[in-house]
């Protein structure tokens, strides 16, 4: 009963604080649609951001995903960044689908929308870079070559990612995964016993949280279980030093 009782306050506290994806009414989807040029733009040097639950903002931060973004750009590599979750409820799609098919068509649209604006080569291979939820739609995605190919993926990272489904990864192009030891809400031990796989590599940063690479979660977000007395636990947490060699992994993975 003791335990229940602590899974569903950290439930109740973590989902209180993310905040809700606000939506307006006139809005279309490619209004969530992002492209960010490198230094030295080339149509055909191209990776994909796909955000958590919060979308591209997070908490109060709005530029996180803006800012990993440039260290790709300084690499010569532009970034499609996509507010998939503002994006689908924009479309007002009207398909009875589950999560990670959202995610996958979302996907699919701003390509298609940068494709057709000339920001991406259509005939070029490109990567995605995906952070917490966006795992429900990626680790499918890896397994799956004739979607891989025909959307021109030849590689994915993956932040901490959300494996609710309990999908066993099998990788058709190489994946790296990349999270926290300490992590509460996408646990290490379901990573390694689900995504342990030959074509995926995993750093574990053992000290660092979920939310390990957001600057701005310098102060953490946690709970206690008696207000003002006991010790605090994380959810979230910025490590910079974390951070920093991930941005490194993260680039080095994506230019080789």
């Amino acid at each position: 009963m003791k335990n229940i009782f602590k899974i569903l306050l950290v439930c109740l506290l973590f989902t209180s604080c993310i905040p809700m994806q606000k939506v307006p009414k006139d809005a279309v989807m490619t209004d969530f649609f992002h492209f960010q040029k490198a230094q030295d733009y080339d149509a055909s040097k191209w990776a994909v951001f796909l955000p958590g639950t919060g979308g591209l903002r997070i908490f109060k931060d709005t530029t996180h995903y803006y800012d990993v973004a440039k260290k790709l750009n300084a690499e010569g590599i532009s970034v499609l960044l996509v507010d998939n979750v503002a994006a689908y409820k924009a479309s007002k799609r009207d398909v009875d689908e589950e999560e990670p098919a959202q995610i996958l068509w979302t996907l699919e649209e701003a390509l298609k929308w940068a494709k057709q604006k000339g920001k991406i080569d259509p005939n070029s291979e490109g990567s995605i870079v995906g952070w917490s939820r966006a795992g429900l739609g990626l680790i499918p995605l890896a397994n799956d070559a004739s979607e891989l190919e025909r959307l021109n993926i030849k590689k994915i990272a993956m932040f901490y990612p959300a494996n609710g489904y309990e999908i066993q990864l099998k990788p058709k192009v190489p994946v790296l995964i990349m999270t926290g030891g300490k992590d509460k809400i996408v646990k290490v031990d379901d990573i390694l016993k689900y995504m342990v796989a030959e074509n995926a590599t995993i750093q574990v940063y053992d000290d660092a949280y979920h939310g390990y690479d957001v600057e701005s979660l310098e102060k953490g977000k946690y709970y206690r279980y008696i207000p003002f007395i006991s010790k605090k636990h994380y959810l979230l947490k910025y490590n910079e030093e974390a951070a920093t060699e991930s941005f490194e992994e993260l680039i080095k993975f994506l230019k080789n």
